[in-house]
């Protein structure tokens, strides 16, 4: 114990003992139950807590506090000083995660949440939303309403008010969500209106889904109303009857055929719809063991594994949604760094053309139905008694309130059996060769030498940070303050190395904002070494190094952030590479951060 912990531990104590019994105010009850944290609601009550301890507190209330110490917290965040902006949302946040996995919100009237939700702190209205949304707050609506209808709102803003009025449900909500769905807006806006009226009514929700679909181009984003139905225990069959009353244009239904694979869906009636649409063939049956041989010689034989490697990278194949190479990719799929080196080339055929056939303990999916209709599926990360967190097919952590689950089945590889035919023959052979090599001697063996490769990269990028080399102030505010849903992962190669084309439109020049990541366990100087056809300027964290392309920094521990911003050319192939290193007699203990 530290002589600070120490030192907490002590004012506690004191401050506990000297206080009077204080009962958290009633709204309504007769009586009010034993509180898991009594003393800790005392020290919060007293007014003697020092501001450094206070958000531990809250959210240990949030955390385990009944009906009425959840009360005592939500008056406070009402109040205008009662708590400082940051710790509010945070507050927020802890309020929502007791509503959904314990079930358990503030005795009272909450109707009051609607102050925030108009309020000029964009966050902060984020955060009072989805507050409001898991408590089925109706007083929020006509402020929902409001947003959705006004088109200069913040995409952010407008999807967590479509999800406020699905979860309030009631016949307003429902018009308004129809209203816009079928609407002249944007096809992403109308695709979450459509998104949000799945769970009120599925059947009308697919008519509309299959009008969205039929007005939609191949660029625009409508993948989210397509997991509503995918998340639905009727939905997808709804969706196909829908879709074949509707003429969809042939890459359209292309892109909703990659989408619905890349997730780990292979439904076989909407298969079958999205396929004629688009003009491609049905999904392809297992190979057998004598085609399984035949496509082992040809892999050994004619696979180019340069070419794989840029098969496995591409966006419409997912691949790297699901599988991770030196530490960077997804989680819901096995790590294939060292895979080639210990498998042969015909478990590797085997694996991409039936995925089904040997699935590792680990990555076996569960299926769980919900009581309101809900159906998810996904890699079980862990349990407890509240609450099942699982990882999908987009990586993406979901927690399931136990209390929710009805049943729970086992279900198949969240890679399904029809990805593979977007590819031709050659595509086939050449990604299986890329594969089979990874973790052997030569190029794609595991690197010695730590490199980035998870990036984070900034999607619509500001002005400030654009139009010339940022102060540093624009850094704090654009790039170290800004939300994690402002980024998106990009991958290095196996050899370390970002294809930077790969982040332009076409051959566009354009200026790019990328973050790597680093985590210090033991203090210590840590040397960086960047490698790149382009111009570019570095910082980490906030202290900048220009055009550096070498520097050597004592770091603490603590998670540190490399932030570079490189100026894309429209040369062939413009890449970066940045290597991170222990100096001779440094006694830093570190490792970048992978992951997806």
């Amino acid at each position: 114990m530290t002589a600070a912990v120490r030192a907490a531990a002590s004012f506690t104590l004191i401050v506990l003992c000297s206080l009077p019994a204080i009962v958290p105010e009633v709204h309504g009850e007769d009586a009010v139950p034993p509180s898991a944290v009594g003393p800790v609601l005392k020290l919060f009550q007293s007014g003697r807590l020092p501001p450094a301890r206070l958000p531990a507190v809250v959210e240990m209330i949030c955390t385990r506090g009944n009906e009425h110490d959840l009360r005592v917290v939500y008056d406070q965040a009402l109040k205008s000083d009662g708590f400082p902006n940051d710790l509010r949302i945070k507050a927020m946040a802890w309020l929502t995660e007791a509503a959904t996995t314990r079930k358990v919100k503030p005795t009272g009237s909450l109707a009051s949440i609607d102050q925030f939700v108009t309020d000029k702190d964009s966050k902060l209205q984020l955060a009072a939303i989805r507050l409001a949304s898991v408590w089925k707050e109706a007083a929020i609506s006509k402020a929902l309403e409001a947003l959705l209808a006004d088109e200069k709102t913040p995409p952010e803003l407008q999807l967590a008010a479509i999800d406020g009025l699905s979860a309030v449900g009631d016949a307003g909500s429902q018009a308004t969500l129809l209203k816009l769905a079928g609407s002249t807006r944007p096809i992403a806006l109308r695709a979450n209106a459509v998104a949000g009226l799945v769970a009120l009514d599925a059947r009308v929700a697919a008519v509309q889904a299959a009008k969205v679909l039929g007005e939609a181009t191949p660029q625009d984003e409508f993948s989210a109303m397509l997991d509503a139905f995918f998340n639905r225990k009727e939905g997808v069959d709804l969706l196909a009857a829908a879709l074949k009353e509707q003429k969809l244009a042939k890459d359209v239904a292309k892109t909703a055929l990659r989408y619905m694979y890349s997730v780990g869906r292979s439904d076989a009636e909407l298969s079958a719809v999205l396929s004629e649409a688009a003009g491609v063939a049905s999904d392809p049956v297992p190979p057998t063991p004598a085609e399984v041989a035949e496509l082992v010689n040809e892999v050994i034989a004619k696979g180019n594994a340069a070419r794989g490697e840029k098969i496995f990278r591409r966006a419409d194949v997912s691949c790297m949604r699901c599988h991770s190479v030196s530490r960077a990719g997804g989680q819901v799929g096995p790590e294939l760094s060292a895979l080639g080196g210990s498998s042969p080339v015909d478990y590797v055929v085997n694996s991409i053309l039936n995925p089904n056939l040997a699935v590792k303990e680990q990555y076996v999916t569960k299926i769980f139905a919900l009581a309101n209709g809900t159906a998810l599926t996904g890699v079980v990360i862990d349990r407890d008694e509240n609450r099942v967190r699982i990882r999908d097919a987009q990586n993406k952590t979901v927690i399931i309130p136990r209390a929710d689950i009805e049943e729970e089945v086992e279900g198949k590889s969240l890679m399904p059996q029809g990805l593979t035919k977007f590819l031709t023959h050659e595509e086939v052979i050449d990604l299986a060769k890329f594969v089979s090599e990874l973790g052997k001697p030569g190029e794609y063996e595991i690197r010695k030498i730590p490199t980035i490769q998870r990036w984070h990269l900034l999607v619509r990028p500001p002005t400030e940070l654009t139009d010339e080399v940022p102060h540093l102030e624009h850094i704090r505010q654009h790039v170290l303050g800004s939300e994690p849903t402002h980024w998106a992962s990009v991958y290095g190669k196996v050899g370390g190395g970002l294809p930077l084309a790969e982040l332009r439109a076409g051959n566009t020049p354009a200026v790019q904002i990328l973050q790597g990541e680093l985590q210090v366990n033991e203090a210590g100087k840590v040397a960086f070494k960047i490698d790149c056809t382009e111009r570019l300027q570095a910082w980490l964290d906030a202290e900048a190094f220009e055009t550096q392309r070498e520097f050597e920094l004592q770091l603490e521990p603590g998670r540190h952030t490399l932030t570079i911003r490189v100026e894309v050319s429209d040369h062939e192939a413009p890449e970066l590479k940045v290597e991170v290193t222990k100096p001779e007699g440094s006694a830093a203990q570190f490792e970048v951060v992978g992951g997806s």
